[in-house]
């Protein structure tokens, strides 16, 4: 069982190990929001805080997407997520209306 903390909205949700991040948004009252979902608008950007190496790798689309030195700050994009195992802890710009 993986754990999440959605720090903006200081909610963590317990999901099961290879759960993708979009669908922990769905199932969750957080304020993230997602745009295309296929990892080209990156209206899903955050960062990953804590836990980087409980989640998937980094995809090609987000390598596309997201400068290099973003990527070693911890930013990601939400739709290319999942979470593997443990404990992560993310945050993100803004708190979008949903």
């Amino acid at each position: 069982m993986a754990k999440i903390l959605f720090q903006p909205d200081n909610i963590t949700h317990d999901c099961e190990d290879g759960s993708a991040l979009i669908d922990i948004c769905e199932e969750v009252d957080v304020s993230l929001s997602f745009g295309c979902t296929e990892g080209t608008c990156g209206v899903c950007e955050l960062t990953v805080l804590d836990g980087w190496e409980n989640l998937s790798k980094v995809t090609d689309e987000e390598k596309e997407y997201l400068y290099e030195e973003d990527i070693a700050n911890g930013m990601r994009l939400g739709c290319q997520i999942k979470i593997r195992r443990a404990h992560t802890v993310i945050t993100w710009k803004g708190v979008r209306a949903k």
